[in-house]
């Protein structure tokens, strides 16, 4: 069971229900954090370096790294047989191929709730992995 993760209460909501269907089921859970930043580079002044975005980036991948160990961790104690994973990419590209790199036999994951024009331009990572996954993906509610 993939379940991808951005650590938000939205995720562990799904993460708990594949918890329940891994339990039943015998299933391992893989987790999945994808992110994605563009960051140019900064100029530090006239005569100084350039910021690079291995600068910037590298205590976001440690962050992410010591949070993803952490839920991996969590899901072992629960009696669950857990791996997890940390990607710089954009997130619904990655859920969709570390499924099928596994390959995944179910999809569980947290909706966010995009209204407006946020829905309407950006759309939604849950609705696009949805859209393009070739698993079943079961999509969670946060907490109200």
């Amino acid at each position: 069971i993939l379940v991808p993760t951005d650590f938000s209460e939205t995720a562990n909501a799904a993460l708990d229900t594949a918890i329940e269907f891994a339990k039943r089921f015998g299933a391992r859970i893989q987790l999945h954090h994808a992110y994605h930043l563009e960051v140019p580079p900064l100029y530090a002044g006239f005569g100084g370096d350039f910021s690079t975005t291995a600068d910037l980036l590298g205590p976001i991948q440690e962050s992410a790294d010591a949070a993803m160990d952490k839920l991996v961790e969590d899901t072992r104690s629960r009696g669950v047989e857990a791996e997890g994973r940390v990607a710089m990419e954009h997130a619904s590209t990655s859920i969709v191929e570390e499924s099928k790199r596994l390959p995944a036999d179910l999809i569980v994951m947290g909706t966010r709730g995009l209204t407006g024009l946020d829905h309407l331009f950006l759309g939604s990572t849950a609705e696009r992995v949805v859209r393009l996954a070739s698993c079943p993906v079961v999509t969670v509610k946060g907490p109200a």
